[in-house]
């Protein structure tokens, strides 16, 4: 039995809300075992799995955690579905060219061939309408219990779904596919070598049990229902997201990444002696040139683990939106 260290009791404030994306179910188990120690709360876009193998363990982390979130509401994908369907229109209409996210022509074509429909996404209140429009237009084939789309192309509907409610809802996105990650900023804006706004990627090392994926469920359920557990956990996302506003500014101040780092500190001799580094990542662009900033930072906090990818120039032309990406190859078995 692995032994965790003790916790002080505490109380937990305002939960913040990841929604994961594309999908119900996350790839693996070991990602939920993340989930459980690093995030608050987490939801996702579809309430009805495509597949069942995680099936039993969502609904032990139902009932016996508060991690899982409640998922979008059928309002809501009623709400949002006019702007997806006119999205997907102009992937048909004889003017298309090319889409920077959702691909050329010919992609497009193979996304309406029947044979290339290898995803089945079942059928979910709320969506009927948008279901109702994929099949129209020739992007979906009806099945018994929904329908089937391109892998590819639900994804990307997922994707959008999942920002959408992001941003209405004060959430944040997470996903563990790089590709998706990329191809969500790019449907919020575009790259240029002049002009817009500094943008780069920060990786933000996190610590998890070397053996993670040996650490049976019951044992990390049992660690994050101790008394003062979700105290540090919030702590450490409220610093966070001060961090990130801060980095969004363009203007550094200091003491926002000292509480950062304290924040850190205080949180991971909570997850035992022996860990290992997992990178989380996000896109922050800035308000004011942040070459500055950085330097500033790197100076007042020269043993920082923080991680600043190279600046470049973007230009938003959609409302951004807060995601992550986070690889978990150093603790896969």
């Amino acid at each position: 039995m692995r032994i965790f260290p003790p916790l002080h009791p505490g109380n937990t404030a305002f939960m913040k809300t990841h929604i994961y994306y594309p999908g119900m179910e996350v790839r693996d188990e070991l990602w939920l075992k993340f989930a459980l120690l690093y995030l608050e709360r987490l939801a996702f876009v579809f309430t009805v799995s495509e597949k069942s193998g995680l099936t039993a363990l969502l609904e032990t982390l139902r009932q016996q955690t508060d991690l899982l979130a409640e998922p979008p509401q059928p309002a809501f994908f009623a709400h949002i579905t006019p702007q997806v369907e006119s999205q997907i229109a102009g992937l048909v209409a004889p003017d298309f060219v090319r889409h920077k996210v959702f691909g050329n022509r010919e992609l497009i074509a193979r996304w309406r061939s029947a044979p290339n429909h290898d995803c089945f996404c079942p059928a979910q209140a709320g969506l009927e309408r948008l279901h109702g429009f994929c099949l129209t237009h020739g992007f979906a084939t009806q099945d018994e219990g929904g329908i089937r789309m391109a892998r590819r192309f639900a994804n990307l509907l997922s994707m959008r779904l999942a920002r959408e409610w992001a941003l209405a809802n004060e959430g944040a996105l997470i996903t563990d596919h790089d590709y998706l990650d990329r191809l969500l900023h790019l449907l919020e804006s575009r790259y240029h070598n002049r002009g817009g706004q500094d943008c780069f990627h920060l990786e933000i090392p996190l610590q998890v049990p070397t053996h993670l994926a040996d650490i049976p469920f019951a044992e990390l359920i049992a660690l994050r229902g101790r008394s003062g557990f979700r105290q540090q956990l919030a702590e450490f996302h409220q610093a966070l997201d001060a961090l990130l506003a801060m980095l969004g500014s363009g203007y550094a101040e200091p003491a926002v990444l000292t509480r950062f780092e304290q924040a850190q500190q205080g949180f991971t001799p909570l997850l035992g002696p022996e860990t290992v580094t997992l990178p989380l990542t996000t896109l922050v662009s800035t308000g004011l040139p942040a070459m500055a900033m950085i330097h500033h930072l790197k100076g007042s906090h020269p043993q920082s683990d923080l991680v600043f990818h190279p600046i470049k120039k973007s230009h938003f032309h959609q409302r951004k939106s807060r995601h992550f990406f986070t690889r978990l190859g150093q603790v896969k078995p």
